[in-house]
């Protein structure tokens, strides 16, 4: 008797317990900002260790703009700084266009929006603290530090957050990010047991968007075992790109249009900087008086040039900055075989010139025609052939009748006359053409476009369709 009674006893206290812990589960938190309880006609919940609140607190109580669309059910939120972006049912959250996760759902309850506070409020400048005892939800704007004696200066102007859209190695151990407006990486991370190159892209994220990283093992080649690649921070948005090497691997980091390609290669075969420093070409900004009784003045623009060698061919162990500037001389006596044309090189050695120079130099002279030439690369190497490109609509003329005379020139595969927004071409304002004469990737490509012979052929009939052009006879 005594026995079962004791085991009544202790049944109705662990009852007792348990109904006072799921009382005390049930009491929803409670939203204080800056000390002040925030009062809503729906409570707040806690869902997996996150606390919603009805959509109308952001607005009313934290005094955030707020949006809502119904078809989509998608939620925008905003302050002076920050737009969140977010959708009913999915735990992806969208941030000044960049897209990132967040632990709890937004949700719909008896027809009202649930947000996860915590989340939003971090993500828009709001400090929290949770006080478990009281069930308390305590927000603190974070007030930023003022300096002392701010000194005046030029305000800067933010960079536009890069996307990186695709990254592939091709067979001569180039590694190639395909890009939205990211930057040119500075010199990377040398790390130790295993080696490796971990090069940091600034202001960058990746689209789509994905957690964790994504990982590429290469077998059988001395320079590279394998490399990976992952958004390493959010706060700055910084994108990684790590490099397992070979003891003996260098690199040369080069750029062209929408891609950053990082060029393996062993360490004796990267470009050595001449001894003697070379001073950048200066163009001239002032066109002299005359330009010796010519009709016309032409711009050849020898692409890349000195620390941007450009495309790299494997087979021929040279730099496209080399094909560049041989064509682009031998083009330039053929055409003052005429004297009525006045020829101009924005470079005439391997010196390094901004592409906002080069434009400017065109710009400065008045040019009639402006003509870049350059060298392409791709991660397969059965790519091949010329192509010419333009931009503007008073450029397509040309390009439609300049590119038969390149393909009579190298002798390659026809590729087309093509549209593309390549700086050079896209800012100057005369009649401009960009013209890849082969692919460096290809063996055939390679080996014709560094052949003498090709050059001079090159030369000799792109001269004459820019005189036929001009109406020169």
């Amino acid at each position: 008797m005594k026995k079962s009674v004791s085991i009544m006893l202790l049944m109705s206290l662990l009852f007792t317990m348990f109904a006072s812990v799921g009382h005390a589960a049930s009491v929803p938190p409670k939203l204080f900002l800056e000390g002040k309880q925030l009062v809503s006609d729906v409570d707040p919940k806690i869902e997996n260790g996150s606390t919603l609140v009805p959509l109308a607190i952001l607005s009313e109580g934290l005094g955030y703009e707020v949006e809502w669309e119904p078809v989509m059910k998608k939620v925008t939120i905003k302050n002076d700084s920050t737009v969140i972006e977010l959708i009913i049912g999915e735990a992806m959250v969208k941030v000044n266009d960049v897209i990132m996760d967040i632990a709890a759902k937004p949700q719909l309850m008896n027809q009202r929006t649930m947000v996860p506070v915590r989340a939003v409020g971090e993500l828009l400048g709001l400090e929290f603290e949770w006080k478990g005892p009281e069930r308390e939800v305590h927000m603190f704007r974070i007030q930023p530090e003022q300096p002392a004696e701010p000194e005046p200066a030029e305000p800067e102007q933010p960079l536009p957050t890069g996307y990186i859209t695709g990254v592939s190695m091709d067979e001569q151990s180039v590694i190639t990010l395909i890009h939205t407006d990211v930057q040119k990486p500075g010199k990377p991370l040398v790390l130790d047991n295993p080696k490796r190159l971990a090069f940091d892209f600034k202001n960058t994220t990746f689209e789509p968007y994905f957690n964790g990283e994504t990982r590429v093992e290469v077998a059988d080649n001395p320079l590279l075992t394998g490399y990976k690649y992952a958004q390493f921070q959010l706060n700055p948005l910084t994108a990684r790109l790590v490099i397992n090497i070979g003891d003996d691997t260098g690199y040369v980091v080069t750029e062209s249009e929408n891609a950053i390609h990082i060029a393996l290669m062993p360490t004796a075969d990267i470009p050595k900087e001449p001894e003697t420093p070379v001073e950048p070409e200066t163009p001239v900004t002032t066109p002299p008086d005359d330009n010796n009784g010519a009709q016309f003045t032409v711009v050849l623009d020898a692409g890349h040039g000195a620390k941007d060698p450009g495309a790299y061919s494997k087979s021929m162990t040279r730099w496209e900055k080399e094909f560049n500037l041989s064509a682009a001389l031998k083009l330039k006596a053929e055409l003052e075989k005429d004297k009525r044309i006045h020829v101009l090189m924005t470079r005439s050695d391997d010196t390094f010139i901004e592409l906002a120079d080069r434009i400017k130099f065109a710009q400065d002279h008045k040019a009639d025609l402006f003509i870049s030439i350059h060298a392409n690369s791709y991660d397969k190497t059965s790519v091949n052939g010329s192509e010419t490109y333009y931009y503007r609509e008073n450029s397509k003329a040309l390009a439609d009748f300049l590119h038969p005379y390149v393909l009579a020139g190298t002798g390659l595969n026809n590729r087309g006359v093509k549209k593309a927004a390549f700086k050079v071409i896209k800012e100057t304002t005369m009649p401009a053409v960009l013209i890849e004469a082969g692919y460096l990737s290809n063996d055939g490509d390679a080996k014709a476009l560094f052949t003498d012979s090709v050059q001079n052929k090159f030369g000799a009939e792109v001269a004459k369709g820019i005189k036929a052009y001009l109406k020169l006879k």
